[in-house]
């Protein structure tokens, strides 16, 4: 399968895939030297289909695939990639934003903004919650062991997608405690796929959501297993960008950014409102910064 997607002018591939560190995450790999994405997009619970992703030119991806796919499958992949890279987002207002401080011209220049995000929200929630409360190195564990253990095999076996909510509701939470080692998680994890497979948890109503982001706040944080801060994670991932997911990290960063501000969660907030509605993309342009002065470019 070979199709190609229009991509808006203020896009640039390595920017949205490695300005969010779903990118490390199963099933995506990134490769540097040849700029491409590969990842694996689970189309049900029995197929699942391996792509690659590369720009052509300035304004358009190549989607790439070695299984050949009917129009429906060829869509669906379609629909996923668009999703992973917010493709249909128009950042042009946060851009513009960028451009009058001195601080964050540079992220308007590379195109910063398009954060990297999953197939689906149900994969986006459990890897969000597999963020809460541990380091990141674990996180990339438990999802690794997630997509390797009950993700959906490729045609040629490996490798898998991500898990269905109907396949991960079917996994016990003791056996997915002990064999993914997502610690209490695995409660959360069972509940939330078993609510999402019965249709007692319509996650595309998130999608849709049109009202205000602190009602849609209230309302990610009725999902057992989100609390505030994934909240505010999953609702940067819905497009929300007005509310800040407080932790100790950011605490920490805004201290050291800012060291004459006294780091509350008010007024950290506080700070970050002149960016108002992208208060979350102006904090993680900052914290990705600081990331390539100590560790170079993550797209490298």
């Amino acid at each position: 399968m070979r199709t190609t997607l229009d991509t808006p002018a203020d896009f640039e591939l390595g920017s949205a895939v490695c300005s969010h560190g779903f990118f490390v995450l199963s099933p995506n790999r990134w490769d540097s030297a040849g700029r491409a994405l590969t990842t694996v997009i689970t189309l049900d619970d029995d197929t699942a289909v391996r792509v690659t992703v590369r720009a052509v030119g300035q304004t358009a991806l190549r989607i790439a695939s070695p299984a050949s796919l009917p129009a429906n499958q060829r869509a669906a992949v379609r629909r996923a990639v668009i999703r992973m890279l917010r493709l249909d987002e128009d950042l042009g207002s946060f851009h513009a934003l960028c451009e009058r401080h001195p601080s964050h011209q540079a992220a308007a220049r590379m195109r910063f903004g398009r954060l990297l995000r999953s197939a689906t929200l149900f994969e986006d929630c459990v890897k969000v919650i597999c963020t809460c409360n541990v380091a990141w190195r674990q996180t990339v564990g438990m999802i690794e062991r997630i997509v390797a253990t009950w993700g959906v095999p490729t045609p040629d076996g490996l490798p898998r997608g991500f898990p269905t909510p109907a396949l991960l509701a079917a996994v016990p939470s003791d056996e997915l405690k002990r064999v993914a080692r997502v610690g209490y998680r695995a409660d959360f994890i069972h509940r939330l796929a078993t609510e999402v497979a019965t249709g007692g948890l319509d996650l595309a109503a998130f999608e849709s959501f049109a009202g205000d982001s602190d009602e849609l706040h209230h309302r990610l944080c009725r999902i057992r297993g989100i609390g505030p801060y994934a909240a505010a994670n999953l609702a940067m991932l819905l497009g929300r960008y007005d509310r800040l997911a407080v932790d100790t990290e950011l605490v920490r960063f805004f201290r050291e950014r800012h060291p004459r501000l006294n780091p509350t969660p008010a007024r950290i907030q506080a700070y970050y409102r002149r960016w108002h509605p992208y208060e979350f993309l102006a904090y993680w342009y900052e914290l990705w910064q600081g990331y390539v002065a100590r560790h170079g470019p993550a797209d490298t």
